[in-house]
């Protein structure tokens, strides 16, 4: 137990409340502290773009991502998740031939339906599938086992596999997640020729969380630390711009965002199922990682290379929506053009359903499922406001600024500082005298 709050790293709190984890030499609340993480790639990041066509990228792609899998998951019972998404449908397709896959998906409850587009997946590889439902208030059941596994270093509400981690880890020995595929297969809006500054601040609106850097502030202020905190998470991202020695700027950003992001707050959770069942995720292959390296940018927009592998290896798979379109891959090209009528259609049943029927909107969100209605607001209150130890680093009067704010102004917005503050709680109530 912590009993001298000298020994905290208050500016590194500061920095988690802001971005949802610690940086990478700093992996605690305190200031000597360590943690290995194993699931990071050990990388060093580059780019030198061959002189290679499209066709031979998507081919060089499918053998090497199917041999990296399969050395990996040789004579294992393999665990896949599946969603309406791409990354894991990859990984489905990789392993269309296998018949040692148990595959599952899970939605929330009253949430939308995200298990139908798994089930097609699985239904045609018949492979074995499982269902959940993530139930309203799981968390609360789970709080102490998952503050224990991740030490807090990352807030709560995202890692709901914790619903039903104890089924999952049961159904093989392997389980393969699609960590990092998005981040490898798509391309950022920041032109090439931004300088650092603009840099700078696309970075800052793709990590930084707004109402947590609001609560940091506070928290920044109440412990009167010298500079200031904006300037203090400039200089990290700074950093990062300045070590990173990549010209081309979508892939510099890549790069940046797997060594700061994906080490810190991905692999953070990812080890949550690393402590059920062992757990692997390809696209953190060097290897991968180094063939994105080695690719023209303009192949690694709007997943092209993933969709060109998916209509080669399966086409079947291919002819299943994409959750993100719901139109199959060969469809998705007329998202904004045939498609578009229908898109409207569907805004305004939403907006009739919803806005003037006042028809229960489906959650879409973590946080939704544990902070509203009135059992969880039981909860939530308690950890907030009846855990003394959490006012010997936010005093009361900041708490109750922001959870107001949440109840009464934007959830949306709030419900990271609100997270932020619950999992801080959880923390001081067990490391503070």
């Amino acid at each position: 137990m912590i009993d001298n709050l000298r020994e905290l790293d208050y500016k590194s709190i500061a920095h988690w409340l802001t971005t949802g984890f610690f940086e990478n030499d700093k992996k605690s609340f305190l200031k000597k502290s360590s943690y290995e993480n194993n699931l990071s790639p050990n990388f060093e990041w580059f780019h030198n773009p061959r002189n290679i066509t499209f066709r031979n990228a998507v081919n060089e792609f499918g053998d090497l991502f199917e041999s990296i899998i399969i050395k990996k998951t040789k004579n294992k019972n393999i665990v896949l998740p599946l969603s309406g998404g791409l990354d894991s449908r990859t990984i489905a397709a990789a392993l269309k031939n296998n018949k040692k896959v148990v595959s599952y998906s899970y939605q929330f409850y009253n949430g939308i339906p995200e298990i139908n587009y798994a089930k097609r997946i699985a239904k045609l590889y018949n492979w074995r599938f499982h269902e959940y439902i993530i139930q309203k208030g799981y968390l609360w059941e789970k709080i102490e086992e998952l503050s224990n596994l991740n030490k807090c270093r990352a807030e709560f509400t995202h890692p709901r596999q914790m619903a039903c981690i104890d089924k999952i880890s049961k159904l093989g020995n392997i389980l393969i997640s699609g960590s990092m595929g998005d981040l490898l297969f798509d391309s950022f809006s920041l032109k090439n020729q931004a300088d650092k500054q603009q840099q700078l601040l696309f970075l800052k609106k793709i990590i930084f969380k707004n109402s947590g850097m609001k609560l940091a502030e506070d928290f920044w202020s109440h412990w009167n630390l010298d500079s200031n905190l904006e300037s203090y998470m400039d200089k990290i991202l700074i950093n990062y711009i300045n070590s990173t020695q990549i010209s081309n700027v979508p892939n510099k950003i890549r790069a940046i965002k797997a060594q700061y992001y994906v080490k810190n707050w991905t692999n953070t959770n990812l080890n949550i199922f690393n402590n059920f069942i062992s757990t692997f995720a390809p696209y953190h292959d060097e290897r991968m990682c180094e063939f994105i390296c080695g690719l023209p940018e303009e192949y690694l927009k709007g997943r092209i290379i993933q969709i060109a592998y998916l209509k080669k290896k399966s086409p079947e798979l291919a002819n299943i929506p994409w959750q993100a379109y719901d139109l199959n891959l060969y469809q998705i090209k007329r998202f904004n053009t045939f498609h578009l009528p229908i898109r409207m259609k569907n805004f305004f049943k939403r907006l009739v359903s919803y806005q003037i029927l006042r028809n229960k909107e489906p959650i879409i969100r973590n946080w939704e499922i544990q902070f509203l209605e009135d059992e969880n607001i039981s909860f939530l209150e308690d950890w907030l406001f009846n855990k003394p130890k959490l006012n010997l680093l936010i005093p009361n009067n900041i708490v109750s600024k922001f959870y107001n704010k949440f109840k009464n102004s934007n959830k949306v917005y709030y419900s990271h500082a609100i997270s932020m503050l619950l999992t801080l709680s959880v923390w001081c109530d067990q490391n503070l005298e």
